[in-house]
C-alpha cells in the first residue's frame, strides 16, 4: 500500500511545536512578511475571540498585498515566491503557517492589491483533522468585515489568528505589553528607519540593548572603540564574500550604579549581559556567543555587543526557519571568538575598576567629593570678602581652580545657619551651632550612625557646599551682598518654621 510522503494531520500537529521562544517571535514572522512587502505601517491587535475565554490576534499591514495565487503559496508549508532568497528577511516559506499555528488553530488571510477586490482564504486545524480539507482553499472574494483601518490603503494584508490556545499569557493587556517590548527590540532598526509598528493602538518604541540609540527609552552608553569588521567568504560554489560587523558599547557605571533596581530591571541593565545577533538588520537571537572561555558575570551587565550579518552567511551562523536562534559553525567561531573574547575581557576589567572607583568615592567625605569635582566648575574670580563672611577681613582671594573645602561648627551671632568664606584656595563653611536647624536636624543627622550609613549627612553637606560655592563665585560685590542677605533671611524663616 502506497503511503503519502507526509502524513498531513500528524505533520500539522508537529509543526505546532516548531519551538518559537514566545508569542512575540511568532508574530515577528508576520511583521517580517509585511516589511518584505514594503509596508510602512504594521498594526497588531490582541482582542477577545468569539468565545470569552479565547484570544485573537490580528496583524494588518499596508504593503503591496497578494494576488490569489500568492495567498495560497503563503499558507503552504514551503510555499514562497522568495524561497532560498538571500536578499531579505524571509527565505524558507514557512513563516506564516508555522508561526500562526504555533499559537492558534485557525488562520484567516485577507489581501488586496486594490480596495475593491479583497481576497480571502484560510487554514483550519479542526477541518484538516477531520479530513474536510486536504489543501489550501482557493481564495474567494471577501465580503467579510475587516479591521476598521484595513481597506483604507490602496493595498495590504490582514492575518487573523483565532482560537488561540498556545499564547504564553492569558491577559490581553499582558500579551500586548510583551509584544510592544519585544517587537521594539527585534525591529529596532526598521523602526529607526521610519517604519511604524503599533500594538493595540500604541506605537512601538525602539529598545536598544546597547543603549546607544538616542531615540530609545534609556540611552546613555558610549561605543567602545570603532566597529570591528570581519570579511568572510560564504560556503558554497559561488564563494560570495560578506562582512560581519561587530560593535561594543560600555554602559555608564558612574551615572547608573546607584539607580533603582526597578530602573535597572525595566531598562534591561540587570541580567542583560550578552550579544545581540542581527540578521539583515533584524534581531534573531540574544545570548552568550563568541565569548570563548570567558564565563558570564554580573559585571558583564555593564557592557554589550552586537553582531550584524547578511543572510548569505546563514549556514555559518546556523539560522533555522524560525529565525530566532543561531548555532555558529566551528569555522565561524574560529574567526570571531578570539577578538571578541579579548574585548569582552577588557571591558569586564574596565567595569570592575569603575565599580572600585565608585565604592572608594562613596567612602569620601562631602568635602573630599566637592574638591574632586571643583575643577569642573569655573574658577571664582579674586574678590574682597566682607568682614561678615570672612575670618580675615580685607583678604583678597586668588582666582584658582580646584578649591579645597572645609566645614567647621561654631556659634554665629546672627540668623544664618551657615556662612561661607573663601580664602586663597580654601572655601570654608561655618555651621551655626546656635541655630534651631542645627539642634533639630543637622546635629542628629551628623551623629547618627544609621543616617551616616545612608549618606544623608553627605547629601546635606553637599547641598550647603554647593550654595556656598555659588555665592562665592558671584562676580559683583552687590550680587554677593544680596546672596548673603537672602541666606540670612532664609535662616530666620527656617528658625520660625521650626518653632
Amino acid at each position: 500500500m502506497l503511503q503519502p510522503i507526509v502524513a498531513i494531520q500528524q505533520f500539522i500537529e508537529a509543526v505546532r511545536d516548531s519551538g518559537y521562544k514566545s508569542t512575540s517571535f511568532a508574530i515577528a514572522e508576520l511583521v517580517d512578511n509585511a516589511l518584505e512587502a514594503s509596508a510602512d505601517l504594521v498594526d497588531v491587535n490582541v482582542t477577545t475571540g468569539s468565545e470569552r475565554s479565547s484570544q485573537r490576534i490580528t496583524v494588518v499591514d499596508d504593503g503591496t498585498g497578494m494576488d490569489p495565487e500568492a495567498m495560497q503559496l503563503a499558507l503552504q508549508f514551503g510555499g514562497s515566491t522568495r524561497f532560498n532568497s538571500r536578499r531579505g528577511m524571509g527565505r524558507y516559506g514557512m513563516g506564516l503557517p508555522c508561526s500562526c499555528l504555533s499559537l492558534a488553530r485557525r488562520i484567516d488571510l485577507y489581501s488586496w492589491q486594490k480596495p475593491s477586490a479583497v481576497w480571502w482564504t484560510f487554514m483550519d486545524l479542526n477541518a484538516i483533522a477531520s479530513g474536510t480539507i486536504v489543501s489550501v482553499p482557493e481564495p474567494a472574494r471577501s465580503s467579510a468585515s475587516l479591521e476598521p483601518t484595513a481597506c483604507n490603503t490602496p493595498s495590504g494584508t490582514v492575518v487573523v489568528i483565532s482560537e488561540c490556545d498556545r499564547l504564553e499569557f492569558r491577559r490581553i493587556r499582558t500579551v500586548a505589553s510583551k509584544l510592544c517590548h519585544d517587537l521594539g527590540r527585534i525591529f529596532r532598526r526598521a523602526i529607526g528607519n521610519g517604519k511604524t509598528l503599533r500594538v493595540n493602538g500604541r506605537s512601538v518604541e525602539t529598545i536598544d540593548p546597547l543603549f546607544l540609540d538616542r531615540s530609545a527609552a534609556a540611552p546613555g552608553a558610549r561605543p567602545f572603540g570603532p566597529p570591528i569588521e570581519f570579511p568572510i567568504r560564504a560556503p558554497g560554489g559561488d564563494s560570495q564574500q560578506s562582512t560581519v560587523k561587530v560593535l561594543f558599547s560600555e554602559l555608564p557605571v558612574n551615572e547608573w550604579h546607584d539607580r533603582s533596581n526597578e530602573f535597572k530591571s525595566a531598562s534591561g541593565v540587570s541580567k542583560g549581559a550578552g550579544v545581540s545577533i542581527l540578521r539583515a538588520g533584524r534581531e534573531i537571537d540574544y545570548g552568550w556567543y563568541f565569548m570563548g572561555g570567558k564565563r558570564r558575570e554580573n559585571y558583564d551587565d555593564w557592557w554589550r555587543c552586537q553582531v550584524d550579518f547578511d543572510p548569505v552567511l546563514d549556514e555559518m551562523f546556523g539560522v533555522t526557519h524560525t529565525k530566532q536562534k543561531i548555532n555558529p559553525t566551528e569555522a565561524l567561531d574560529a574567526i570571531l571568538t578570539p577578538q571578541l573574547e579579548a574585548v569582552a575581557r577588557e571591558l569586564n576589567g574596565r567595569v570592575r575598576r569603575a565599580f572600585t572607583e565608585v565604592r572608594n568615592y562613596d567612602k569620601r567625605s562631602a568635602t573630599d567629593r566637592a574638591a574632586v569635582r571643583d575643577s569642573f566648575l569655573e574658577p571664582p574670580r579674586p574678590q574682597r570678602l566682607s568682614e561678615k563672611s570672612s575670618k580675615e577681613p580685607g583678604q583678597i582671594s586668588r582666582g584658582v581652580s580646584g578649591l579645597d573645602y572645609r566645614i567647621e561648627e561654631r556659634r554665629i551671632d546672627d540668623g544664618c545657619f551657615f556662612v561661607p568664606s573663601l580664602s586663597r584656595k580654601l572655601l570654608q563653611v561655618d555651621i551655626n551651632t546656635f541655630h534651631a536647624f542645627y539642634d533639630r536636624v543637622y546635629r542628629p543627622l551628623v551623629r547618627s550612625e544609621q543616617f551616616r550609613e545612608l549618606s544623608y549627612r553627605d547629601a546635606m553637606e553637599l547641598l550647603i557646599l554647593a550654595f556656598s560655592r555659588a555665592e562665592c563665585s558671584l562676580k559683583k560685590p552687590e550680587d554677593r551682598a544680596v546672596a548673603s542677605r537672602i541666606r540670612e533671611l532664609w535662616g530666620n524663616v527656617l528658625t520660625a518654621f521650626l518653632g
